[in-house]
């Protein structure tokens, strides 16, 4: 899939938690990690073959 997802906002705790925004970027693109006001650079991450898309880590 080669996606950068960012989960921010968390609520709850243990295995009830959650996120509460979602941020999907492609590998090569900057991914604004807006709470800390920096990008990062996602070009040389590795991606896993055959990954199917899911709903959280």
């Amino acid at each position: 899939m080669a996606q950068c997802v960012l989960f921010t906002e968390p609520t709850g705790t243990g295995e009830n938690a959650d996120y509460r925004c979602r941020r999907i970027t492609t590998f090569g693109d900057l991914t604004p990690l807006e709470p800390i006001g920096v990008e990062l650079e996602t070009g040389e991450f590795a991606a896993y073959e055959n990954v199917k898309p899911h709903r959280r880590p």
